[in-house]
């Protein structure tokens, strides 16, 4: 992201180069080539999004018939797209005569793929021009094609501070900065503002705005010696057991090596969960099945009863436990009307806001607003409270979610603890390889995105009364 910029001046001679839209669609013109297919695929992806599919599922089914080496320029285009829709609109708005609302869907996709290229990628001016002018062209028609042309163009004709002057000032208005060229909702920066400095909050929106690393996580101490061996591993010293993927795929290593796809703040909640009692163990909400496969790859539980209200998730989840030699008791159930008996050890990882992990969730910061917190929020409390019956005497219930909202964490616990005065906060046990800065004054985790560059998550303990 870019530092302040003033965003005063350099609006006149703007707007005397907007490109003027066609005031109505063309027809698709008969033998227009098509992209190739990467940009398709990519262009594709943004249909299925703006009309409501999720990303990865757009992304899973539009990039099966491309070919293997030009899926990550396709992934790259469409998520970055995604991502920085904001900031692509914003200036999108500038070269054009009218609101981008006016303009035909597939007009304004792929303009956004025009305008990343240009400006976020090291692909050539007059590639990034000529493919989107040809898509454009290929999905509407000729006239929209020459419309198309003259916006990229100018976009290709400002240089970085013309660019940076369409946007608000960060240090005169860093809402609008971070909204805009940030290319986050309003609403959450204004939140973030409120509870962070300013320059955690950049931060954490410049990591929001890149794709996310692989990490690793190993099973055992053994995978260990085998992931130090591995020339595309680097361990991460914060980290114990993380292991960053510096290149290619993960799919060939992970045949070979015990180990997860895993973020090093959820394996930190793992960590943070500590030594499982004799059993058994009740993870309420498992799915995707991360944390559950390496609380119960150590075998200190038994059984470990994975549960979730959804039994393709579950599934999934349960497949990829056994490919690891990892035994899941599975059950589908509602966490809120869980038919268990009690265990010694509950973890509930909730359905939450998610806003530590945005980056790895390409679309979400547009699904997601005030009302869809308030929802969750009560979700949470009933999720809580049905995990009471559930807990033993004597026994731990570890709430724990990957959001950053005081709703869904601190203030969650306090009125579950208002409600439960049999259950209190304890300490993080001794040994665990966490560093001490991860835990806060009441003994719970906190792992914040903007301090190691990692996802975000948040963990507390809960010990009911013998």
């Amino acid at each position: 992201m870019g530092g302040a910029v003033q965003s005063a001046g350099g609006h006149a001679e703007l707007t005397a180069r907007r490109a003027h839209a066609p005031r109505r669609a063309a027809r698709p013109g008969r033998g227009a080539a098509q992209p190739d297919s990467a940009r398709t695929a990519a262009f594709q992806i943004l249909q299925d999004v703006e009309g409501g599919a999720y990303a990865d599922r757009a992304a899973e089914r539009r990039l099966a018939g491309v070919p293997p080496a030009e899926r990550g320029l396709a992934m790259e285009l469409a998520y970055g797209c995604i991502r920085l829709r904001a900031r692509l609109d914003t200036e999108l708005a500038e070269l054009a005569d009218r609101p981008l609302s006016r303009l035909d869907r597939p007009v304004r996709l792929w303009l956004r793929l025009g305008l990343y290229q240009l400006h976020e990628t090291r692909v050539p001016e007059h590639a990034a021009v000529h493919e989107s002018v040809d898509g454009v062209r290929w999905s509407v028609g000729a006239r929209a094609a020459g419309f198309a042309n003259a916006v990229l163009r100018a976009a290709a004709r400002l240089d970085p501070a013309e660019r940076l002057a369409l946007f608000p000032s960060l240090e005169t208005d860093p809402v609008g900065y971070l909204s805009t060229f940030g290319s986050h909702p309003e609403w959450l920066v204004r939140r973030w503002l409120e509870r962070y400095s300013r320059e955690s909050v950049i931060r954490l929106v410049e990591l929001d705005n890149r794709p996310p690393p692989v990490i690793l996580r190993t099973l055992d101490p053994a995978a260990d010696e085998r992931a130090a061996r591995e020339p595309r591993l680097a361990p991460l010293e914060d980290f114990p057991g993380s292991w960053e993927l510096r290149s290619g795929d993960p799919s060939e290593l992970l045949v070979r090596l015990p180990a997860i796809v895993q973020d090093p703040a959820a394996s930190a909640v793992v960590e943070y969960v500590g030594p499982l009692s004799a059993g058994p163990a009740i993870d309420v909400c498992a799915a995707p099945g991360g944390k559950a496969i390496a609380l119960a790859s150590r075998g200190e539980a038994v059984p470990y009863v994975a549960a979730d209200r959804s039994r393709p998730r579950l599934e999934r989840a349960v497949q990829s436990a056994s490919a690891l030699g990892v035994n899941l008791i599975p059950l589908v159930a509602d966490g809120r009307s869980p038919p268990l008996r009690s265990a010694s050890t509950v973890l509930l990882d909730v359905p939450c806001l998610g806003t530590g992990v945005l980056r790895r969730r390409a679309d979400a910061r547009w699904r997601i607003g005030p009302d869809r917190l308030a929802a969750l929020v009560k979700l949470q409390r009933q999720l809580l409270d049905a995990a009471v019956e559930l807990v033993e005497p004597g026994g731990l219930l570890v709430y724990a979610t990957c959001s950053l909202e005081s709703e869904e964490n601190d203030e969650q616990v306090s009125g579950f603890l208002t409600r439960h005065p049999e259950f209190v906060c304890e300490p993080a046990p001794e040994g665990l390889a966490i560093r001490p800065e991860l835990i806060g004054p009441h003994g719970e985790l906190r792992v914040l995105p903007w301090q190691r560059g990692t996802d975000g998550s948040f963990a507390v303990r809960l010990r009911r009364s013998a």
